[in-house]
């Protein structure tokens, strides 16, 4: 479901290993101050921040249900701009955020993909002092985004598309800056420019890329036409021995005794769909475990990044605050997307110990929305397997965990980060 933020279409394809009709997923991360404080984390060419405490975190849920998928994909960054040194001390805070509401569908059983929704952004300025909370400013606003994913059953292919258009919040009355505990710059608005993302994917080995997706419902289907066809003969024939009988008496006993016999049948029946079913889970589960793991994958993409004018750059704001509120000198502010930006992007994916160990290497340019000079980012990542553990009976006993761990180095940039998930 990470893949939401990538392309609207997502939320709509059903990996191999989903072995239910519905299902669901769930994401959580957070970054700490120490991981950016040392870098220069919106490539301005200078290092640290005039602010000390803030907090990065995302979240995300999605469920599906056959073709159809729903979800909802969040990050958030807060900045403790003036921390309370003492009791009494005016704090101010403010909050960033960005969500993505998608939902979807796949057609051609899941060769195509198709999904749409809404890209929003809020805003909020809030400050405290002895003990009173109060919002000074507030905007948020919502634009459409669309995508689309083409996976054709058993190519090693696939390419995927999303556009985003651009979303600019306001607030909905003008700050008063006499009531703030301490001077603040009021922003006009927060600004998303229009987005455009294409990308590629070819795998080379065994292990297949776009496998069908096998649909419990479909599956199932045939053993309960066959159980409703038997039903529908017996009740044809029950039907017909008893128009066959003229005494009441005897149609009244003789129907009671086939109602008797129909009921062990039906019971019989229920038993053995239920038996049906898991064996073909069993089937799917066997059906995607026995598969070749060895594999290359590549990718490739491109991010377009629309103007953004008379905007300026997020940390450079956010530091000015940070400077006003401090009644520190307000150094200029960064003007940010005066132009169209292009970030090129390359992934590579193996798994050298096959069931075992994955590993990932990439690269992507990081243009200057401030008008700089863009730097190249290496990325690193592995996920290893460990052990099935249901967590007290929380999760499916099926659930292998895994382990992950991530890096992206740049001039004046790095960022470290370990995950917690399952092996598939």
């Amino acid at each position: 479901m990470d893949a939401i933020a990538a392309n609207a279409a997502a939320v709509a394809v059903r990996v191999p290993y989903s072995f239910s009709w519905f299902d669901y997923d769930v994401t959580v991360g957070i970054s700490f101050p120490a991981a950016f404080r040392s870098t220069d984390f919106d490539n301005d060419g200078a290092t640290g921040f005039t602010y000390e405490n803030f907090l990065f975190y995302s979240f995300g849920g999605q469920v599906q249900a056959g073709p159809w998928g729903l979800g909802l994909l969040g990050d958030f960054q807060t900045y403790d701009l003036l921390p309370a040194q003492r009791t009494g001390d005016p704090q101010v805070t403010e909050t960033l955020g960005r969500l993505h509401l998608v939902g979807g569908r796949s057609f051609l059983g899941g060769q195509l993909s198709l999904g749409g929704g809404i890209r929003a952004v809020m805003f909020s300025m809030d400050s405290q002092q002895n003990g009173v909370e109060k919002n000074q400013l507030s905007m948020e606003n919502a634009g459409p985004e669309l995508g689309v994913l083409v996976r054709p059953d058993y190519v090693p292919w696939r390419l995927g598309a999303t556009f985003r258009a651009p979303v600019e919040g306001r607030g909905t009355a003008a700050i008063a800056l006499a009531s703030l505990p301490v001077p603040l710059v009021n922003p006009a608005s927060i600004l998303l420019p229009w987005e455009l993302e294409m990308g590629a994917v070819i795998q080379l080995g065994p292990r297949p890329l776009n496998p069908t997706w096998l649909d419990p419902h479909e599956q199932e289907a045939e053993e309960r036409r066959q159980i409703d066809d038997d039903r529908a003969a017996r009740q044809a024939a029950q039907d017909a021995e008893l128009g066959a009988i003229d005494d009441v008496g005897r149609k009244l006993e003789r129907a009671r005794e086939l109602a008797a016999h129909e009921t062990v049948i039906r019971r019989e029946e229920d038993r053995r769909f239920v038996d049906a079913r898991q064996r073909l889970l069993l089937e799917r589960r066997a059906h995607y475990s026995n598969w070749a793991r060895e594999r290359i994958t590549v990718l490739v993409e491109l991010l377009v990044s629309g103007k953004a004018s008379e905007a300026v750059g997020l940390e450079s704001f956010f530091s000015a605050q940070s400077a006003m509120a401090k009644m520190m000198p307000l150094n200029d502010l960064r003007r940010s997307g005066q132009g169209i930006s292009y970030s090129p992007r390359l992934g590579i994916e193996g798994e050298p110990v096959p069931d075992l160990l994955q590993i990932r290497f990439g690269t992507y340019i990081e243009p200057s929305r401030l008008g700089g000079q863009a730097r190249q980012h290496f990325t690193f990542g592995f996920e290893l397997k460990l052990i099935p553990w249901t967590v007290f009976g929380i999760v499916s006993k099926h659930h292998v965990w895994s382990i992950g761990g991530v890096a992206d180095l740049a001039p004046r940039y790095q960022s470290f980060g370990l995950s917690l998930g399952a092996w598939h």
